[in-house]
C-alpha cells in the first residue's frame, strides 16, 4: 500500500532571527547599517542597573504599573541602552546545503520552509566550497559584565559571534556560556573592561491578558526598534513542536515583532523583561510570542554552571482532559492529565504507570492541566524522585518513579508516509471519516513499525470531518476502539458498529515515526458519531 501525506497546519509561525540577505541590506562583519538613535547616544552616560536608574523617572512618567504613561519614550530610552545586536557566522560544508533545514533538526523546524527568510545563503561563485552564512538577531544585557540573553536559535551552530553595543562602533567576539535548544534560550557573555548597563529580569507570571508591553530589537536590521502592544495572551501552545521542546506556555503579544527581533527583550512599563521574543505568525500581523522570563530564571543557574540544562523525564506522553475524554472515562472534572503512551523500560514503566491513567497530583499538589504535569517534572533534576497520584479505574493508585534525564530522549528523523487507497467504509465509519485496512507485514515494514504491532492503517480521511481535525492521517495506526483492543478491519467494524447516534468513540492512535518526522507518538482521540452516512 502506497502512503499519501497529510497536509494543511491551521497556523504558520516563523523564528524571527533575521536573514543574511533581507531587502537588499547583507550583513557585512562590523558594519552597521543604521544610525544610533538618541538612545545609542546616550549609551554608557550611566552604567548603573537600569532598573534603579530609571526608577524615579519611570514613576513620574507612568503613575503604577498598570497605568498607561504619557510617552513610552522615557522607557525606551532606558532600556534600549541595555538591547544588543548579535551577528552570528556559520561554516557551512557543501553537503549541509540545500537541505531545508537552517537549524539542523531542532523542534523550531516547523516554523519555516525551504528557503525561508530565516537565514537565505551567501550565493557563491563555487557552490561547492565551503562558504560562511551570517544572521542576525538581538539580545540584551542581564548583568554588567557583558552577559547576554538570546534565543539558542540566533547562535546555535555558530563558529563566530558578533555584538554590537548601543552607541559603540567596536564589535565585540562573544563566547556561548550555555544554551537550551528545549526553551530556545542561550546564554552569551562579552569580555569588556567596563560594567555596562544592563536589565532587570520581572515576572512574567505577575503580567495580566491586557497589560502594556514594549518590544525592542533589530528587526530587517532597523536597529533599535522599538513597538508597544499589550499581552494578548498567556500560556500559548505552539503548533508543530516536536516532544523534545519542554516550553508550553508562550506569552503572546500584538507589540510588532519581526525578523531581527529575535533574542530581544519584551518588557512591562517599569522597564522590566518579562519575555524573550522569539516567534512570529507568518500568516497574520500583530500575533508574536514570546519566552516567559520566568523561564529563563529557572534555567540561568544551569546555563552558568554547565552550559546545559538537565531535566527529569517520566517516559510518557500526556493529553488534556478534555470534555469527551471526561466523559468516556467517567471522570468527576477535567483535572489532571491522561496518560497516552508509556516507553518501556522508562521511568513511568518501571513506576508502574498505565496507559489510560490519570495523573491529577505531583508530589500532592493537585494538578489542573497537561501543562502542568510536563512543568513539574521537567524541573526537577534527574535521579531524583517524584510521587505521582493517578486515577485507574476510579481509584486512586500512588505511584512513586526515579526520575531519567530528558536530554538522553531526544527526536529522530524521518520521512512522512504516502498513501492511498484504502477498504470501502461501513456508514458507521463514514460517519466518523476514516477508512482503514488490515495492519499486514509489508504495511508494519514500511512504517517502520515492530512486527507485532497490532491494530488497523487508515488508508483515508476526510478533510471535513471531526478526524482530521484532530490531526488522525493516513499511515496512523489504530490499535484500540472504546478501549477494546482490535487486531484487523473485522475488530474494529464491530466495535464501531456498537456505537450509537451521537455516541463518543474513543481511538488509541499511534502515529509512526515515518509520518511524524521524529518519534512515534500514540495518544487516545475521541470522536463524536454524528449525522448520516454518505
Amino acid at each position: 500500500m502506497k502512503l499519501m501525506k497529510k497536509h494543511g497546519q491551521l497556523i504558520t509561525l516563523a523564528l524571527i532571527a533575521s536573514a543574511s540577505v533581507i531587502f537588499g541590506m547583507v550583513l557585512a562583519g562590523g558594519l552597521n547599517l543604521t544610525l544610533p538613535g538618541r538612545a545609542a547616544e546616550a549609551a554608557g552616560a550611566d552604567d548603573r542597573p537600569l532598573h534603579a536608574a530609571a526608577t524615579a523617572q519611570l514613576a513620574a512618567a507612568q503613575g503604577t504599573a498598570g497605568t498607561l504613561p504619557a510617552s513610552f519614550a522615557d522607557i525606551a530610552e532606558r532600556v534600549n541602552p541595555a538591547v544588543v545586536s548579535i551577528t552570528s557566522t556559520e561554516t557551512v560544508k557543501p553537503k549541509e546545503r540545500g537541505k531545508g533545514q537552517p537549524f539542523h533538526g531542532d523542534p523550531f523546524e516547523f516554523f519555516f520552509g525551504p528557503g525561508g527568510p530565516e537565514r537565505r545563503r551567501f550565493k557563491e561563485q563555487q557552490p561547492e566550497e565551503p562558504r560562511f552564512e551570517q544572521s542576525g538577531g538581538s539580545g540584551f544585557l542581564i548583568s554588567d559584565d557583558g552577559s547576554i540573553l538570546t534565543n539558542n536559535h540566533v547562535v546555535e551552530d555558530a563558529t563566530k559571534i558578533k555584538v554590537n553595543l548601543t552607541g559603540d562602533r567596536h564589535d565585540y567576539m562573544a563566547e556561548v556560556i550555555g544554551t537550551d535548544p528545549s526553551t530556545d534560550l542561550a546564554l552569551i557573555r562579552i569580555k569588556i573592561d567596563k560594567k555596562l548597563p544592563y536589565l532587570r529580569l520581572g515576572d512574567s507570571e505577575a503580567m495580566r491578558v491586557g497589560d502594556w508591553v514594549m518590544a525592542v530589537g533589530n528587526p530587517l536590521q532597523y536597529e533599535h526598534t522599538v513597538t508597544v502592544g499589550v499581552v494578548s495572551a498567556k500560556g500559548r501552545v505552539l503548533p508543530g513542536l516536536s516532544r523534545d521542546f519542554s516550553l508550553d506556555n508562550f506569552i503572546q503579544t500584538d507589540a510588532a515583532i519581526n525578523f531581527g527581533n529575535s533574542g530581544g527583550p519584551l518588557v512591562n512599563l517599569a522597564g522590566d523583561v518579562i519575555g524573550v521574543n522569539t516567534a512570529i505568525s507568518s500568516v497574520g500581523q500583530g500575533i508574536g510570542f514570546a519566552v516567559p522570563i520566568n523561564v529563563a530564571k529557572e534555567i540561568m543557574g544551569q546555563l552558568k554552571a554547565k552550559g546545559k540544562v538537565s531535566r527529569g523525564y517520566l517516559g510518557i506522553s500526556l493529553a488534556e482532559i478534555s470534555p469527551d475524554l471526561q466523559e468516556a472515562w467517567g471522570l468527576k472534572d477535567d483535572k489532571g492529565a491522561l496518560v497516552q503512551s508509556v516507553v518501556a523500560g522508562l521511568p513511568g514503566d518501571e513506576a508502574g504507570i498505565k496507559k489510560g491513567d490519570v495523573i491529577v497530583a505531583v508530589d500532592g499538589r493537585t494538578i489542573g492541566s497537561r501543562n502542568e504535569v510536563v512543568r513539574l517534572i521537567s524541573a526537577k533534576d534527574p535521579g531524583s524522585t517524584v510521587k505521582l497520584t493517578v486515577l485507574r479505574n476510579g481509584k486512586e493508585v500512588a505511584v512513586t518513579a526515579k526520575l531519567a534525564d530528558r536530554a538522553q530522549y531526544v527526536g529522530k528523523t524521518g520521512e512522512e508516509p504516502e498513501s492511498e487507497g484504502g477498504a470501502p467504509e461501513e456508514p458507521n465509519e463514514k460517519r466518523l471519516g476514516i477508512s482503514v485496512d488490515d495492519l499486514t507485514p509489508a504495511v508494519l515494514q514500511e512504517l517502520e513499525l515492530p512486527r507485532d504491532t497490532n491494530g488497523v492503517v487508515v488508508s483515508r480521511v476526510s478533510r471535513v470531518s471531526e478526524a482530521y481535525d484532530k490531526n488522525i492521517g493516513e499511515g496512523d495506526v489504530i490499535t484500540e476502539v472504546n478501549r477494546v483492543p482490535v487486531k484487523s478491519v473485522a475488530d474494529y467494524r464491530r466495535e464501531i458498529r456498537k456505537v450509537k447516534e451521537g455516541g463518543l468513540v474513543v481511538l488509541y492512535v499511534v502515529s509512526p515515526s515515518s509520518r511524524t518526522g521524529g518519534d512515534s507518538i500514540s495518544r487516545y482521540v475521541t470522536l463524536r458519531l454524528q449525522g448520516q452516512g454518505d
